[in-house]
């Protein structure tokens, strides 16, 4: 492998004594998943996926889904991780808007449209010994590292595009909370496809941890490695940490930091996990901003009730006079793909305008009281209104609907909606119905509020924020 830049990513694939991943039923060296990886690589080069191409990677396998990324990488391709949850027809949309031609997956076969428009390449197919033949370059650090997916606010995804100097600048930011060693071992405890997984497993390559890796992310399958593995590090959405003490599960006897984001989180959450050895830090960040760029512990959240922490020290965060977070760092993404308005629109004289609003107080700790606009984030995952909205529109008899957040203990916030109806056999579970083979079953709304009429300002939106506080 000629070492044709200082990527720290792959600082550590010679080492034959150092774990790479493990589970219950694998111990993988270093070394062993940079041959396997290269091994992938080659099978790629087959199918014509070159450098600066884009590739999808659609897998619940945490271990073929690290060995599909650094395989795209030593290729220089461009790894695009999908969503397991969407629907193919939410797959097909954004392979399509973004011209992405190649589909990586363990599962055989989509139910596209359009099919012959992007070539399926399955895991599966790769049998071959590896000839080794190819001498792969390790990627510059002003390479795109990876597409990660996020909701837009004209209801189609957006391609937030990293490179891997930004990952690596995000990644050396949270050290100072993090404070990674080597053999330190990180629990992959959320999906890969959010920026808060995929950061994960970057942070391992790049400081030479050890992934624990589970059958899936359930509770109790992550319970269960913690037990037995003991991590060092992991990273919870609120909704899971929640389980993991109403369940009464363990922290283990190695646990020396947990983040906590993905969205709204309740102070006496974080505190009750402090006290019972969870090393709670609520952190701050998004897509754009490579994942955390502020936390704050359980106990300095004893202090000051409601923070989101301290930004990180290669981060500015200023107010606009609109009460808009604009943030400047050099973890913040390239672009969004193929849209140059949107990034036009939120990239301004190096600020990316998160949307989020919320202010400082005068000892620089953050606090947000909006996340993301509009945005609902349920258990994790990012819902778009507007996007279920024009879905929910489709329904005859149905002339105006608003969908909004609702704050819930367990899930963060739950999926709502108000709504105007010319047919009073219109009811929730025919909504329910429409909308099951249409859109991933985390967008489909569970609170419903049938009105005879919604809120609008003069020019005839939707005044999303009145409509929230009629329906608290």
């Amino acid at each position: 492998m000629k070492d044709s830049f200082n990527n720290s990513f792959f600082n550590f694939s010679n080492r034959k004594d150092l774990t790479a991943i493990k589970n219950s039923e694998n111990e993988i060296s270093y070394y062993s998943l940079f041959n396997s990886s290269k091994s992938f690589s080659e099978f790629l080069l087959s199918y014509k996926i070159g450098k600066k191409k884009y590739a999808a990677v659609f897998t619940d396998d945490q271990v073929f889904f690290v060995k599909s990324v650094i395989a795209l990488w030593l290729i220089g391709a461009v790894p695009v991780p999908i969503n397991t949850k969407l629907l193919d027809s939410e797959i097909e949309q954004i392979l399509n808007d973004h011209q992405i031609k190649f589909l990586i997956s363990d599962r055989t076969s989509f139910n596209f449209d359009h099919p012959q428009e992007t070539e399926l390449i399955l895991i599966s197919d790769f049998n071959t010994e590896p000839t080794l033949n190819n001498e792969f370059e390790i990627p510059e650090l002003e390479n795109e590292a990876v597409v990660i997916f996020t909701s837009g606010s004209a209801g189609k995804p957006k391609g937030v595009v990293h490179t891997f100097l930004s990952l690596i600048n995000n990644i050396e930011n949270g050290n100072v909370i993090l404070k990674h060693q080597e053999k330190d071992k990180w629990l992959a405890s959320l999906p890969f496809y959010h920026i808060g997984g995929f950061q994960i497993i970057c942070r391992s390559l790049f400081f030479g941890c050890t992934l624990i890796t589970s059958k899936s992310i359930q509770t109790d399958e992550l319970a269960e490695s913690i037990i037995k593995f003991n991590p060092t590090h992991l990273s919870f959405v609120s909704t899971q940490l929640k389980r993991m003490i109403d369940e009464k599960k363990s922290p283990g006897n190695s646990l020396r930091v947990s983040l906590i984001g993905g969205g709204f989180t309740d102070d006496e959450l974080i505190i009750k996990a402090e006290n019972l050895g969870w090393k709670p830090y609520r952190v701050y960040g998004s897509s754009e901003t490579g994942s955390m760029i502020t936390a704050i512990s359980g106990n300095e959240l004893m202090k000051k009730p409601f923070s989101s922490g301290k930004p990180f020290k290669d981060v500015q965060i200023n107010i606009s006079d609109l009460s808009e977070l604009l943030i400047r760092s050099k973890c913040l993404f390239k672009y969004y793909l193929n849209d140059k308005k949107e990034t036009s629109e939120k990239l301004v004289d190096g600020f990316f305008h998160s949307g989020d609003i919320g202010f400082t107080d005068d000892d620089g700790h953050l606090f947000i009281e909006a996340r993301r606009n509009d945005l609902i984030i349920t258990g994790g995952e990012n819902v778009n209104p507007i996007e279920v909205e024009r879905v929910i529109l489709k329904i005859n008899g149905i002339k105006e609907v608003c969908v909004f957040p609702q704050q819930n203990k367990i899930w963060g916030q739950i999926v709502a909606c108000a709504l105007v109806t010319d047919d009073e056999s219109i009811n929730e579970k025919k909504i329910k119905e429409f909308l099951k083979p249409l859109i991933a079953g985390y967008k489909i709304p569970k609170k419903y509020f049938f009105t005879a009429e919604l809120p609008k300002t003069s020019l005839d939106k939707l005044e999303r924020e009145k409509i929230r506080k009629i329906f608290k």
